[in-house]
């Protein structure tokens, strides 16, 4: 591995929102970037941009050749019939990829759809590190996908999936598990069932076929009857799916894009505005449909005027600007569900429904 790499694992983990080494490093620069008594004219910066990064550990280093073995595996060995995949893991965080179809790798990061115990590790501020690093929200299995481009050796594909597991999931990067294995090619192969070791992870053992999930999407039959009442229920549940939508506004800014969150009784929807940038959604007012004003009481409007949003008028429904220059997607997910939990009575006895420019719910 060449020095730049193994540098690069630990520097990209310290520029990462919410980790603390990050304000270390801004507190604390590089020796060679001090003053020096006495001295009148600034001190030459290093050549070196990774100057005062501590070296990768060996341990580490060594994680990473193995991982790239594994990849290098999946890709030279070809079974007729049979898909390979690569696994990493320390506990129940896991990155699994495989050979994606026009060439690269489709990797998945672990969720808290079928593994709950996650959803106290994936915060918003982590969910938001993933999207740093592009890594976006799959509905269907509640797992986090990232494609590695074909021009990307294994030995940086190998850095990437270190880095996620460990800037963002708090592996233990010395100590991590690595195995491939081959599973007969099908659309939706099977899983390890909710709760079980590894959930959601592609895997054909027998000792797991009776509590697999042979399907192409889970469904979570708790949801229903153990949906959250509370603001902060809701925020934890649907906020991560909220907040990548939101996130696909914020990058095609340019475009004519929206999304549509439906609730029983009410939806925000929301779309890309330029000069300036910004996005700009509407709640649904009884001006839109009579039958609104059932939930939507005289208290329940002044929470929307509290929130910012102005009256029916440019719209027929109430409106608000989030220049994107101000405010975070994670920041305007919580607004939303909040206002749909305070203004309109959601409780998330259903799951939202997810609409875009398409039409249809997004895959």
């Amino acid at each position: 591995m060449t020095p730049g790499l193994c540098r690069l694992i630990v520097a990209v983990m310290m520029l990462l929102p919410g980790l603390g080494a990050a304000a270390a490093v801004a507190a604390d620069p590089p020796p060679d970037l001090k003053p020096i008594v006495g001295q009148t004219t600034p001190p030459v910066p290093s050549a070196d941009p990774m100057a005062g990064v501590e070296p990768t550990p060996p341990a580490v280093l060594a994680s990473v050749g193995r991982i790239q073995s594994a990849l290098e595996n999946i890709a030279s060995l070809k079974r007729p019939g049979q898909d390979g995949y690569a696994t990493v893991w320390d506990g129940n965080k896991y990155v699994q990829c495989g050979l994606a179809r026009d060439g690269g790798l489709r990797c998945e990061a672990a969720g808290s759809l079928m593994q709950p115990s996650l959803a106290r590790l994936l915060t918003v501020d982590r969910t938001e590190r993933l999207a740093v690093l592009g890594w976006k929200l799959d509905p269907h299995f509640g797992n986090y996908v990232k494609l590695l481009p074909a021009q990307l050796t294994p030995e940086q594909d190998a850095v990437s999936i270190l880095i996620v597991l460990g800037g963002v999931y708090g592996a233990d990067l010395a100590n991590l598990q690595v195995e491939t294995n081959w599973v007969a090619h099908q659309a939706c192969p099977p899983r390890n069932g909710p709760s079980q070791n590894l959930a959601g992870m592609i895997n054909d053992a027998p000792s797991m076929a009776a509590t697999a999930v042979y399907a192409c999407a889970y469904f979570d039959p708790a949801a229903v009857t153990t949906a959250p009442q509370t603001t902060a229920g809701l925020i934890q549940r649907d906020g991560p799916q909220m907040t990548a939508e939101l996130q696909r506004l914020r990058v095609n800014v340019d475009r004519r894009v929206y999304v549509i969150f439906q609730a029983e009784i009410g939806y925000f929807q929301c779309e890309t505005q330029t000069n300036p940038a910004a996005i700009y959604c509407e709640a649904q007012s009884a001006d839109s449909w009579p039958g609104v004003a059932v939930v939507l009481t005289p208290d329940r409007i002044a929470k929307l005027h509290a929130a910012g949003y102005a009256d029916p008028g440019r719209a027929p429904n109430y409106w608000k600007t989030y220049p994107l220059d101000q405010t975070k997607d994670s920041d305007i997910a919580a607004e939303i569900l909040t206002l749909l939990h305070d203004a309109y009575g959601y409780t998330g006895a259903t799951r939202l429904k997810i609409g875009t420019e398409k039409g249809d719910p997004p895959d």
